[in-house]
């Protein structure tokens, strides 16, 4: 255990020290998935030792493991444990269409309160923003349009988003808004990985990012304002899609 607590272990897993332990425990296996701890066929460690490994009860774990089965993105196999079936790709975003599906309403809401953030910091880049800060949100645009002109993986073009609405965030020069957006978006990396693999939708999201640049480097707050909130709700409406979509595995 390190001075701060957390429980170390060979899969980096942390002890759960706040509120909702199993949907903590959920997102940290889904992100170990993701960084191909536990590759496709292989299985999760047993309950005992992820009991062990977060500092939760066998009922988290098994809500948590629960959850997860129900993305398809892992087999419960009664007497052997829990087997990673697939990662989050294209192919697979039918069964990752579940977990968006299973917290659509949640995932609005975060959405709409990102709007809001992304709509006031694009406008104070555009108010505030100085050369080197301003240079920083075109560098980080003409990053994500080149990976996407590459169709280059929906976790890589996840990362590059939020790079560059980081940068928009922290042109406004305060410390608040950026830790506030960098939060919300770190619980909506699941849900980007699955909009990027969707044809068609990098040529929308690339079209999005430049029409805040245009209007940032503008110095036009307003229009910031509008094309930040604007591109974030049309995330919203394809989340919401889910809803009538009838999305099955």
């Amino acid at each position: 255990m390190n001075e701060k607590g957390a429980v170390e272990t060979e899969s980096s897993f942390v002890a759960v020290a706040r509120i909702s332990p199993t949907q903590q425990v959920r997102d940290q296996l889904l992100a170990a998935i993701r960084r191909n701890e536990f590759p496709p066929g292989t299985l999760l460690p047993s309950e005992r030792k992820l009991c062990e490994a977060f500092g939760v009860s066998r009922v988290s774990i098994r809500e948590a493991l629960a959850g997860l089965e129900a993305t398809g993105l892992i087999e419960i196999q009664h007497g052997k444990g829990a087997l990673v079936r697939q990662g989050i790709t294209g192919a697979y975003a039918g069964p990752f269409g579940l977990y968006l599906e299973m917290h659509r309403d949640e995932l609005s809401e975060l959405l709409r309160v990102r709007g809001a953030l992304d709509g006031l910091a694009a406008e104070m880049a555009a108010n505030d923003g100085g050369e080197d800060a301003l240079a920083l949100i075109r560098n980080a645009h003409d990053s994500f349009s080149d990976a996407a002109k590459d169709n280059a993986d929906p976790a890589e073009l996840a990362v590059l988003d939020v790079a560059f609405h980081r940068a928009i965030a922290l042109a406004g020069g305060g410390s608040l808004l950026p830790d506030l957006l960098a939060d919300l978006n770190g619980v909506l990396t699941e849900s980007r990985d699955i909009l990027f693999s969707q044809e068609g939708q990098l040529p929308i999201s690339v079209a999005g990012h430049q029409l805040i640049l245009d209007a940032i480097l503008a110095h036009d707050g307003a229009a910031a304002h509008e094309a930040a909130v604007d591109h974030v709700m049309g995330m919203l409406k394809w989340v919401d899609g889910f809803r009538s979509a009838g999305i099955t595995a």
